[in-house]
């Protein structure tokens, strides 16, 4: 419980401080580059604002829940379900002062010192590698400031790229579940199929863990 309210504090008060405090510098082919935290100011920043939404439009295909990406629905995610859910954060990719795109961690399991790798969002095209370089230095920050022992993450089987990348990085799938497209309240989602279907399935939900 201690370590848990500890960690919980440090995510708050990092998650509190002006954009810009917090960052990962990070070194790829001698490239500088840096993992930047987003943060309650964020909320108010029209640009990083209108960057997320725009992302979020380009890749929405590999989201469960499949709706009209707006402006203001994303601040309202950003401030909701990213600035105010106690175990979530979520950097920036800032390579030559361009943000190109993000991920971060979610859902802590403090008993076993894990956490899941989240939202990772490739916005826009060039710097190979740096998505996979990137991830290496968000893990090794949050074992080091964090105490994070071990990190798990979800994708989808259709993509095969994410999938790539992930098992390059030494995860390997652990459970898979499969999915049905839905349509629930005027837009689709992917949910877990009932037992009893018995159409083709055509994506499934995949597990990894980082191998031991």
């Amino acid at each position: 419980m201690k370590k848990r309210n500890r960690i919980l504090l440090k995510i708050k008060k990092i998650k509190s401080l002006s954009f810009g405090k917090t960052i990962i510098n990070c070194f790829f082919n001698n490239q500088k580059y840096k993992l930047i935290l987003i943060t309650k100011d964020c909320v108010k920043n029209k640009n990083i604002i209108r960057l997320l939404a725009k992302w979020r439009k380009v890749h929405q295909s590999w989201f469960q829940a499949q709706f009209k990406v707006t402006v203001k629905g994303t601040k309202i995610w950003l401030e909701k379900k990213v600035i105010e859910t106690p175990d979530r954060l979520l950097f920036l990719i800032s390579v030559d002062n361009n943000l190109i795109g993000h991920f971060g961690f979610f859902r802590f399991n403090f008993k076993n010192y894990n956490c899941e790798i989240d939202n990772v969002v490739r916005g826009e095209s060039g710097y190979p590698g740096i998505i996979n370089n990137g991830l290496k230095f968000l893990m090794e920050w949050g074992k080091k400031n964090l105490g994070i022992k071990n990190y798990t993450l979800e994708t989808t089987s259709d993509n095969q790229r994410a999938i790539s990348l992930y098992t390059k990085l030494g995860f390997i799938e652990f459970k898979r579940i499969p999915l049905v497209k839905v349509n629930t309240k005027g837009y689709n989602e992917w949910i877990e199929a009932p037992k009893n279907y018995k159409n083709e399935i055509k994506r499934y939900n995949v597990f990894m863990k980082i191998k031991n």
